[in-house]
């Protein structure tokens, strides 16, 4: 059985307040897992949800968005998981050029089931989030090229035990030129592979401009020939989301050449055959 390594309570602009922390807000999450047919569903809320990362960084919208309690998020999966509940306790994490500090600090000391390691911004721009739009003010061969030394470098942080959507920009702006492009999946998947990270395959490009999988089904073969572990999620923020499209993204990675993916808890990874 599969599990959905990465899954949201709320969309990112809604409220992390006592309401979406409810057994009322986190059944139905579950009920969709099971539904699905998966082992287990992992909650992976974005660090900068919390008021304990304020301090990270001064962008606005970092700003606005650090107001919820990451203890009350905390204590409130835990104590669903610790009822039965077939959910791992996890967080989607930033890495950030300067203020990466203040991240780890605040996840220090709990048993997290897994972190997933993310890059959403270059510079003061956001890859993924139109308002603030990196691709605004940086070509794309620049912002690949940021993005990328980003995404190796969080990998090699040795922090993560997931990397997410490993090819993001391509839902949000123009690709690169095929040179810049090759030298994106070759890079990303040698960090990859010498920091012995998983490095998800996403459903969530499916339903973003792209509709395309992260990774790319060529990012995704580089990665298997150099060995790197996979994990399969849907980035839901809705119940209706989670564990969307799985067929395909087994699929993908029986096509890329991969028989097993992983399963993740308590920071620990255990192979299953797929297919």
């Amino acid at each position: 059985m599969l599990t959905d390594h990465h899954t949201h309570l709320r969309p990112d602009d809604d409220p992390l307040d006592e309401e979406a922390l409810s057994i009322e807000t986190i059944v139905p999450h579950v009920a969709a897992a099971m539904d699905q047919g998966l082992e287990a569903v992992a909650i992976t809320e974005h660090v900068y949800r919390f008021r304990a990362v304020k301090p990270a960084w001064a962008h606005e919208y970092w700003q606005a968005q650090t107001e919820w309690d990451i203890d009350a998020y905390w204590e409130a999966l835990s104590e669903a998981k610790a009822i039965g509940f077939p959910l791992l306790v996890g967080i989607e994490c930033d890495w950030l050029p300067d203020g990466q500090d203040v991240l780890v600090e605040a996840l220090r000391g709990r048993p997290w089931d897994l972190i997933l390691g993310s890059i959403h911004w270059v510079d003061e721009g956001a890859v993924d989030y139109d308002l603030y739009s990196a691709f605004d003010h940086i070509d794309s061969e620049a912002l690949w090229r940021g993005y990328v030394d980003r995404y190796t470098r969080a990998a090699m942080s040795g922090q993560f035990d997931v990397m997410t959507h490993s090819d993001l920009p391509k839902s949000f702006g123009p690709l690169p030129s095929p040179t810049t492009l090759n030298w994106s999946y070759d890079t990303i998947a040698d960090a990859l592979a010498e920091a012995g990270v998983c490095v998800e395959i996403s459903t969530a490009g499916l339903r973003k401009a792209a509709q395309d999988l992260y990774p790319s089904q060529v990012l995704l073969e580089r990665c298997c020939e150099r060995g790197v572990p996979i994990v399969l999620s849907s980035d839901a923020h809705v119940p209706a989301d989670i564990g969307r499209d799985f067929d395909l993204a087994v699929e993908a990675a029986l096509a890329a050449g991969y028989s097993e993916v992983m399963q993740i808890k308590g920071r620990d990874r255990r192979a299953v055959p797929i297919g």
